[in-house]
C-alpha cells in the first residue's frame, strides 16, 4: 500500500505528469539489422540507448541504476539514457538516488528523438495496469519508489543496443514494469 500512497502524493505534487502529452510524429521502432536514427552522443560506437519513461519513475530509476552499474563493468561501451525532461530536473532526479555514473544523459523535452526512434505514448493500462502495479511493489521492496515527476507517465520506454550505427538488439516493453534485460543487450554487442 505504500507504493499507492506515494502515487497519490505524487498526483498532488506532480499532477501534470498524469496528463497525456501532445502527439509527436512517431516512426516505427527501428528493427534489429536496421540503421539507428541519429541521436546526440551516439558516435558510431558500441552503445546501449535507453529511452526512459519519465523523470521520477521507479522503472526509469531501476533502468538507469542498472545502466550505471553495467557502464562501470563495460567501459568500451557507451551507455546513453534519454529523458523527455529538461536537463535540470533530470540531473536533480539522478542526484536524489546517487547519480547516473558513467551514463550519458540526453534531454529531449520535445520528444523528437523519442519519435524518431519509434518510442511513443502508451495507454492507461501500460502504466497503471496490474503488471505495472505488481512491478512497483517489487521495486518498492528494493527501496526504489516514485519521486517527484517531470514529464509524462504516458510516455513509454524502449532500449536498443547499437553497433557501428546498426541496431543489434531491442526491447520494447509490454507494460511500464517490463524492464529491459540489459545483460542480453551486452551480449548482443559482443564481437562475433
Amino acid at each position: 500500500m505504500k507504493a499507492f500512497g506515494r502515487i497519490a502524493r505524487d498526483l498532488i505534487t506532480s499532477p501534470r505528469s498524469f496528463t497525456k502529452p501532445r502527439a509527436v510524429d512517431t516512426a516505427e521502432a527501428p528493427v534489429v539489422g536496421g540503421v539507428a536514427p541519429p541521436l546526440p552522443m551516439l558516435d558510431g560506437e558500441r552503445a546501449i540507448v535507453a529511452f526512459l519513461r519519465h523523470v521520477g519513475c521507479p522503472f526509469a530509476e531501476k533502468t538507469l541504476r542498472e545502466l550505471a552499474r553495467l557502464g562501470e563493468l563495460h567501459p568500451s561501451t557507451a551507455f546513453i539514457a534519454v529523458t523527455h525532461s529538461p536537463h535540470e530536473p533530470t540531473r536533480a532526479w539522478c542526484a536524489a538516488f546517487g547519480g547516473a555514473g558513467v551514463v550519458r544523459l540526453v534531454a529531449d523535452p520535445d520528444r523528437a528523438h523519442y519519435g524518431a526512434w519509434g518510442v511513443g505514448v502508451g495507454d492507461r493500462a501500460h502504466f497503471g495496469g496490474r503488471e505495472s502495479m505488481a512491478s512497483l511493489r517489487v521495486l518498492a521492496a528494493e527501496g526504489i519508489h516514485n519521486r517527484r515527476a517531470s514529464g509524462s507517465r504516458w510516455q513509454t520506454a524502449a532500449t536498443f543496443a547499437v553497433a557501428d550505427g546498426v541496431i543489434v538488439w531491442r526491447h520494447l516493453p509490454a507494460h511500464a514494469g517490463d524492464l529491459p534485460p540489459l545483460n542480453a543487450a551486452i551480449t548482443a554487442l559482443q564481437p562475433r
